[in-house]
């Protein structure tokens, strides 16, 4: 799989999203007003093109999108690493609001999420959507994306692409954050599962402090954008600020670690220096601006529905 035919999945993906949102709110009221159902559709809608793309690939799948072994030292690892890499998350995420809504915490009390039961949700945002993901953005494309323009070029792409299907500002600012981190966790461990892990262990601790802040408070999601003034996000941008200026050097110092225990060792720096590649290969292609433009025509469509939903409910 070549950034031509990723490019074209890419966008074949947008479209069976698009046909998926306004089929599943007009045509078929309801059926994406289940977080779980919702979730499943919208991974099988950006992941189908692409999976139909790797199987008649003459690459193997299996190589390309690096599922490799890795030590359990290294897997042990991953933990800490995800809790100082966090901060800077969170930071991002933060610095976002000050000019659109947490679109996340929208969507709990849209979705009603805490009214399902918690396995649930645990399995279709903890585990189910960051497999998915993290196949198609560090496994699909980013492979093929590398494979044209380098390391560098293609991490500063994948990681465009993973913040774009999320459809929204506020989490594409710290998904290109978060996609920036995964793909150097590939590159360190040189598998694929570390990414999976990660993207795991985020989202599968954000499931888990929604349902117990909630069990603690239940008005919490309720009140919205009442509590977070421009006070709040003042305060919280620079906490986090100093938290992740202490952090970042420390997750630094994990993928340097993982890198040698993984005999990897020099591939770090490698990713930046492959800037400067002379690969031939176009990344760049006419079905990726269709796709980009898409996808940014789409947000303003996407948050309109989700208010609706939310007003409905």
């Amino acid at each position: 799989m070549n950034s031509k035919k990723a490019n074209r999945a890419f966008l074949i993906s947008i479209i069976l999203y698009m046909l998926l949102v306004f089929g599943g709110s007009f045509l078929i009221p309801g059926l994406i007003s289940n977080i779980v159902i919702s979730n499943l559709l919208c991974e099988l809608a950006i992941g189908l093109p692409v999976f139909l793309f790797l199987f008649f690939s003459k690459d193997k799948p299996i190589k390309l999108l690096g599922f490799r072994r890795m030590k359990f030292s290294t897997l042990l690892v991953i933990i800490p690493f995800t809790m100082f890499s966090t901060p800077f998350i969170t930071l991002v995420n933060l610095f976002s609001q000050f000019w659109v809504r947490n679109e996340a915490a929208a969507m709990m009390e849209s979705y009603q999420i805490t009214q399902m039961p918690f396995w649930q949700v645990l399995l279709s945002v903890g585990i189910f959507a960051p497999f998915c993901e993290e196949v198609i953005c560090r496994g699909a494309y980013y492979g093929s994306y590398k494979k044209s323009g380098g390391m560098f070029r293609a991490m500063l792409l994948s990681a465009l692409l993973f913040a774009l299907v999320h459809m929204n500002l506020n989490q594409a600012m710290y998904a290109f954050a978060m996609g920036i981190f995964a793909v150097l966790l590939v590159e360190a461990t040189g598998s694929l599962w570390s990414s999976i892990v990660y993207h795991a262990l985020i989202n599968s601790s954000q499931v888990a402090i929604m349902y117990l802040s909630m069990k603690m408070n239940p008005a919490m999601y309720s009140m919205g954008e009442e509590i977070i003034t421009a006070d709040v996000l003042i305060y919280g941008v620079a906490g986090y600020l100093i938290m992740a200026a202490l952090t970042l050097p420390l997750a630094w110092a994990l993928l340097v670690w993982m890198s040698g225990n993984e005999d990897r060792r020099g591939i770090l720096p490698s990713v930046w220096n492959s800037r400067k590649s002379l690969k031939s290969g176009r990344m760049i292609t006419v079905s990726l601006l269709l796709g980009i433009l898409l996808c940014v025509g789409m947000t303003p469509v996407i948050l309109l529905l989700s208010r609706i939903l939310l007003i409905i409910r």
